[in-house]
């Protein structure tokens, strides 16, 4: 009885199954229709702001560089024209843009902008960031939220939040950013700052458009970063910065007869630039000219003309430039040959004192210079072999400086001038 029953339930499910009709995947269906209005919904509210959208944008893990100020417009054609800070007053540039669904809707810049993709491309016009990554910054974000007051993105590799908010009609996006770049001048020339707030006080270096704090708490030392965008009238951070006790979302930049200060808003304390002046020193370019050299360096900088006129090669320029944390560059153009460098450790001693040592690295061309050019000569002054040369720095003005003077301390003779100003053909200057 039992065989005839198994043998019935075959047949059932085998005509049962031939006679079912082919399934469909309803709620995927639904799920797409779904995320197709969604990304039609979406960018109406993008393609809706007439006038584009501040996005305050801020690349790099961990936003090591801070945050910038683009300005971008969508059109309905699936182009974006986009403005910013880092290209400066008058430049805009178009590329394309998609709206797709990777488990959820994506903004992607998908073709390249140049003023975009400065941040993401691995080697920018400006050398910012390491070697083969530069900025690390996103091209495409998860769109979050849109609606017509705001849009919030999420960076895809980096998880930074992104928000954009429309640009009111009619304003003219150069008079909006006239303002900003400005600022952005007058804050790159602080490197370091004193925050004090009644008897707290806080030590403050800037890089790129973040300031990091450092101070004593109850015995234990800490240190906070706070990255942030430039404003017309000063920066504002990414997130509210605590200190002492008080929550800073911005600061104002107050002009004074000396450099100025910033101002926190909540009547927090002030921040007053310092200019150490061997910071300064690391902290942009400075030329290099063979008038400059005092008799020590002279004799050899002579050696490494000697070698460049035989081979009716001109120098071009000769600089010292930051190339990193605890690096200098001696980087160079001459007629003929790729831009050349070689490498210094250097530290920082107190206030006006910096040791310089030859890394014994720099590039192709730095390396030939070396070897064949005489160039282990001129490099003698800044740091004999790999030991190195403390100098002592003194300057034409403490606060902004336009010439610093290094004096060797142990040979005296050893003087070395350099210039803020461009100098040209340094070694007939």
């Amino acid at each position: 009885m039992m065989k005839i029953f198994n043998y019935i339930l075959v047949i059932s499910i085998m005509l049962f199954s031939s006679c079912t009709p082919e399934e469909k995947d309803l709620f995927g269906d639904i799920s797409s229709n779904r995320m197709n209005e969604r990304l039609k919904a979406d960018k109406a509210v993008l393609v809706g702001a007439e006038n584009g959208w501040l996005m305050e944008y801020y690349p790099a893990g961990q936003m090591i560089y801070g945050g910038y100020n683009l300005f971008v417009s969508f059109a309905e054609n699936e182009t974006a024209t986009v403005s910013g800070d880092i290209a400066g007053v008058g430049k805009k540039t178009t590329g394309m843009y998609k709206l797709k669904d990777s488990a959820g809707p994506i903004l992607s810049f998908d073709t390249y902008n140049e003023i975009f993709h400065f941040f993401s491309e691995p080697k920018n016009s400006l050398d910012i960031g390491s070697k083969g990554k530069g900025m690390e910054g996103d091209f495409e974000f998860r769109i979050i939220e849109a609606t017509p007051e705001k849009v919030i993105l999420k960076g895809k590799k980096t998880g930074n939040m992104i928000v954009m908010t429309p640009i009111r009609k009619g304003v003219d996006w150069d008079n909006l950013l006239k303002p900003i770049t400005d600022m952005m001048q007058i804050l790159s020339k602080f490197t370091m700052y004193e925050y004090v707030d009644g008897t707290f006080k806080a030590d403050v270096s800037a890089s790129y458009n973040k300031l990091t704090i450092s101070y004593v708490d109850n015995g234990n030392e800490k240190e906070i970063d706070a990255p942030y965008i430039v404003t017309a009238t000063g920066c504002k951070f990414f997130s509210p910065l605590v200190l002492n006790g008080k929550s800073i979302d911005s600061l104002v930049y107050k002009p004074n007869s000396e450099s100025g200060v910033l101002e926190g808003n909540n009547q927090s304390g002030i921040f007053t630039p310092i200019f150490p002046l061997n910071n300064t020193l690391v902290s942009g370019d400075w030329y290099f000219s063979l008038s400059g050299m005092g008799a020590y360096g002279t004799t050899y900088w002579n050696l490494a003309k000697q070698a460049l006129t035989q081979k009716n090669i001109t120098l071009n320029y000769a600089i010292f430039t930051p190339a990193g944390a605890g690096k200098l560059a001696f980087y160079w153009s001459a007629t003929g040959y790729q831009p050349g460098y070689l490498l210094f450790n250097y530290t920082l001693i107190g206030d006006k004192k910096i040791k310089i040592v030859f890394a014994l690295n720099g590039n192709d061309v730095g390396v030939n210079f070396y070897q064949n050019m005489n160039f282990n000569r001129i490099i003698h002054p800044f740091s004999a072999g790999t030991t190195g040369k403390t100098f002592t720095l003194t300057a034409d003005n403490a606060n902004n400086p336009t010439v610093i003077t290094m004096t060797d301390d142990s040979t005296p003779t050893n003087t070395i001038r350099l210039s803020k100003n461009e100098i040209l053909d340094p070694l007939t200057h």
